[in-house]
């Protein structure tokens, strides 16, 4: 059904609108919430990298 030449300018589309999300990066629902990511190993992983964070500049 989807094969259908009428939908190539929505495909098109959607793939446009897409490329706008990803380009907008990560957001929360991508993971864990912070409060449930404190069980696993994130908190030994921020620590390990401590000396690394740089802010970013805006």
């Amino acid at each position: 059904m989807f094969d259908d030449p009428a939908y190539d300018r929505v495909r098109a589309r959607c793939n446009e609108l897409a490329d706008i999300l990803r380009a907008h990066g990560p957001f929360e629902p991508h993971r864990l919430s912070l409060s449930e990511m404190e069980y696993t190993t994130l908190p030994a992983v921020e620590k390990a990298l401590k000396g690394r964070w740089v802010p970013i500049k805006e």
